[in-house]
C-alpha cells in the first residue's frame, strides 16, 4: 500500500534532488544523473503539450517493476522574479523542483500525496531554465474523474447516495486541512482528487497529486475556500451530483451542519464563482474546436 503522508529525507547531488529511499533504485537503472532523467528516452507518453509532457516509466528492480512517471518541463523563462527568488530566498524558480518541494511539504505537514522520487534543473541561459520532476505511480489510488467516467454506477442508488455523503464529507475535510496547513492547490478538482476504497462500503483514503500550482501567499487565504469548492463543484457533473451534495461539500469543509449568515454569503459567491468556471471553460472549448475546425494548431 502506498504511503502517502510519510515525510520524505532529501539528498542533493548537483543539480539533482532525490528521495533517499529511491537513491539506490535510480543508482542501479544508470538515472541517478540530470542527463540520464530528463533525456530518457523510453516509456510511454501520457501528455505531451507545448510546455511539459509526462512519461510513464518502468524500472525494474529486485525481480518486479515498478513504474513511475517522468514530467520534464520544457525550456521555462523564469524572468527577474526567478533569479530574485533563487539569491535571496534559495528556492528554485523551475517547475519540475518547485512541485518536489511542494510534494515534499505537504507531506511534513501530513498532508496526502504522490511520492516525490527526483527533481533536477538546467539553466539553459540567464532567464531560462529547463526542469524534471519524477513521481512513483500512486496505485491503488485513482482519481475521482476516472470513478465518475468509468465506474459511475458506483455513486448512484440508495447505497450511491451513501457513498456519495461520505466521499464528499472526505473531500471536504481534506481541503480544509491543506488551508489549514498553508497550502492552496489552485486545481483543487475532480481530475487531481484521488481515491482509494479498501472495500465498497468503507471510507476512502483520499490523496491529492500534480501539486504544480499551489499557492502559499497567506493574504489571499479568505479566497481560497471559493475558489477550491467552485472548481471541485464544476468537475461533479449535473445529473449524478445534485444541489444537496454540492451543499455537503461546502458544509463539510466549514465542519457544520447548516449555513450560518456568513456561510451563507461565501455560498452564494461560490456558486456564482462556479458558473463563471463553466463560461469561461465552454469559451475555451469552442475556441479549440473552432481552431481544429479551420486545421490550425491549438495554443
Amino acid at each position: 500500500m502506498t504511503d502517502v503522508t510519510a515525510p520524505i529525507i532529501i539528498e542533493k547531488s548537483g543539480p539533482l534532488h532525490i528521495n533517499r529511499d529511491f537513491r539506490k533504485l535510480l543508482t542501479s537503472a544508470g538515472l541517478d544523473s540530470f542527463d540520464a532523467l530528463y533525456g530518457y528516452p523510453g516509456g510511454e507518453v501520457v501528455k505531451d503539450i507545448r510546455e511539459r509532457s509526462v512519461t510513464r516509466i518502468d524500472i525494474e528492480a529486485g525481480g518486479t517493476t515498478r513504474r513511475f512517471y517522468l514530467k520534464r518541463h520544457r525550456t521555462e523563462q523564469t524572468g527577474i522574479r526567478g533569479l530574485l527568488s533563487r539569491w535571496l530566498l534559495g528556492r528554485s524558480p523551475a517547475q519540475g523542483c518547485k512541485e518536489f518541494d511542494t510534494l515534499c511539504d505537504f507531506r511534513k505537514h501530513g498532508l496526502p500525496t504522490v511520492v516525490p522520487v527526483a527533481a533536477g534543473e538546467r539553466r539553459t541561459g540567464l532567464f531560462r531554465t529547463e526542469s524534471f520532476v519524477l513521481t512513483e505511480d500512486f496505485s491503488p489510488f485513482v482519481s475521482l474523474e476516472e470513478i465518475i467516467r468509468e465506474r459511475p454506477e458506483f455513486l448512484e442508488g440508495p447505497a450511491g447516495e451513501v457513498r456519495k455523503a461520505i466521499l464528499l464529507r472526505q473531500i471536504g475535510r481534506l481541503a480544509r486541512q491543506m488551508h489549514q496547513s498553508g497550502f492552496n492547490h489552485r486545481d483543487f478538482n475532480a481530475t487531481h482528487v484521488l481515491l482509494h476504497y479498501e472495500d465498497r462500503k468503507g471510507v476512502p483514503r483520499t490523496a491529492l497529486f500534480d501539486l504544480q500550482r499551489v499557492d502559499r501567499r497567506k493574504y489571499l487565504r479568505f479566497r481560497w475556500i471559493i475558489k477550491t469548492i467552485a472548481e471541485v463543484n464544476y468537475t461533479l457533473p449535473e445529473g449524478l451530483f445534485s444541489p444537496q451534495d454540492r451543499l455537503r461539500l461546502f458544509l463539510a469543509y466549514k465542519g457544520k451542519s447548516c449555513l450560518g449568515l456568513r456561510d451563507r454569503v461565501q455560498w452564494l459567491w461560490i456558486r456564482r464563482k462556479t458558473a463563471r468556471i463553466s463560461r469561461h471553460t465552454d469559451h475555451i472549448m469552442a475556441r479549440r474546436a473552432e481552431r481544429r475546425r479551420k486545421g490550425l494548431p491549438e495554443r
